[in-house]
C-alpha cells in the first residue's frame, strides 16, 4: 500500500484528510525550512545538555562517588 492509497482509504473513512501543501512552496524550499528547524532544535538540545552537565558538576565534586573500602 502506498502513502497515497493509505490517505485515500483514511479519507473515505472520514478519519483524516490528505496532507495540505502550501501553494507556491517548492519541495526544495520545504526541505531547507525543515533542515533549518532541525538544526535549531539540535542547537537548543546541545545547549540544554551542556547546561545540565555543568549543573551536575557543580553539585558533584570530583571524587564524590563510592568511597567504601578505600583504606
Amino acid at each position: 500500500m502506498t502513502v497515497d492509497d493509505w490517505y485515500e482509504q483514511r479519507r473515505r473513512q472520514g478519519i483524516a484528510s490528505a496532507p495540505q501543501r502550501i501553494p507556491g512552496a517548492s519541495d526544495e524550499g520545504l526541505q531547507k525550512q525543515q533542515q533549518e528547524t532541525e538544526e535549531e532544535e539540535e542547537d537548543e538540545e546541545a545547549l540544554r545538555k551542556a547546561r545540565d552537565w555543568d549543573d551536575w558538576k557543580d553539585t558533584h565534586p570530583r571524587g564524590y562517588g563510592n568511597r567504601h573500602n578505600m583504606g
